[in-house]
């Protein structure tokens, strides 16, 4: 599949993330441009594509990905632009009462697509992928690598449905219906992994980092898992074991964080200038990760 070219002076840009940004079309109002940055090769971008459009010939609710394109330097995707949209995390920043509720619509819709068997022809394995991403890293100390491989040898071969990127700003709403965004790391795997981003940047996510991707302080953020975990799992949720289970989660998500820091953007945020990665890492992961 050949990238078509897009002609960026139709487009204008109104936000980015860690590995791309966004655009508005001029004249089209039901269209977006999705562009990754420079560092995301045309085969990955093509495979995130050809991902989105797999999960939204499933029925799975989400935007209908158009065309897979290109700027002359960065690919990405046209995608459907729903429009009146709020993510979970922005209703939550604007109407903190509705967080309990929005928590427990977020684990419903969890549930539903973890109930989903996954074409493992189209999709990656997340509990393989996770594991050769940590395997790999040169950054982990071997001991805590080994520790961290074991505890992703632990996790079920399920061949459920994962979004990948499970977290409130992920999630969205618009006349009165709820919509899946930001499909590129869908996969199938052990549930627990989706519950992973929430476990680790619940408590030991810095402030401003949290709420400038979540627009929700840990306090909130804490909220927010309890009350999804609770929702999802019912009185299994407040168990020893559980909770040791999640907690392996959250390391797991430590050691993943230092294998995709790197190339997000946020090192740059204000509150992290100047500072070293091994400094910067620190205090994002806590101490997950150290002997």
């Amino acid at each position: 599949m050949k990238a078509k070219t897009v002609n960026l002076q139709e487009w204008v840009s109104f936000g980015g993330g860690g590995f791309g940004e966004s655009y508005y079309n001029k004249t089209d109002n039901s269209v977006i441009l999705k562009l990754n940055k420079t560092s995301v090769t045309e085969d990955k971008a093509r495979e995130e594509f050809l991902r989105s459009k797999a999960v939204y010939d499933m029925g799975i609710p989400s935007a209908e990905p158009y065309e897979f394109v290109t700027d002359g330097e960065r690919y990405g995707m046209t995608v459907q632009r729903i429009q009146g949209k709020e993510s979970f995390g922005k209703i939550i920043a604007d109407h903190p009462e509705r967080i309990s509720e929005l928590a427990g619509i977020t684990a419903d819709y969890a549930k539903a697509l973890h109930a989903i068997p996954c074409n493992t022809e189209v999709f990656g394995n997340m509990n393989l992928r996770t594991r050769e991403m940590i395997s790999a890293n040169k950054t982990i100390p071997e001991p805590i690598k080994e520790r961290l491989i074991g505890y992703i040898d632990e996790l079920e071969p399920a061949t459920t449905c994962l979004h990948g990127d499970l977290n409130p700003c992920n999630i969205i709403t618009a006349d009165g219906k709820v919509y899946w965004i930001d499909l590129g790391d869908f996969s199938y795997g052990d549930p627990l992994l989706d519950f992973s981003i929430m476990a680790h940047m619940s408590y030991y996510g810095p402030n401003p980092l949290l709420l400038k991707l979540f627009h929700m302080d840990r306090k909130k953020m804490i909220q927010f898992y309890h009350t999804m975990g609770k929702q999802y799992f019912g009185h299994v949720w407040d168990t020893p074991e559980h909770q040791e289970k999640m907690e392996r989660i959250a390391q797991i998500m430590a050691g993943k964080a230092i294998c995709i820091w790197p190339s997000a953007y946020h090192v740059n945020l204000p509150y992290l200038q100047g500072k070293k990665l091994k400094t910067a890492l620190n205090l994002f992961i806590g101490d997950h990760i150290k002997m």
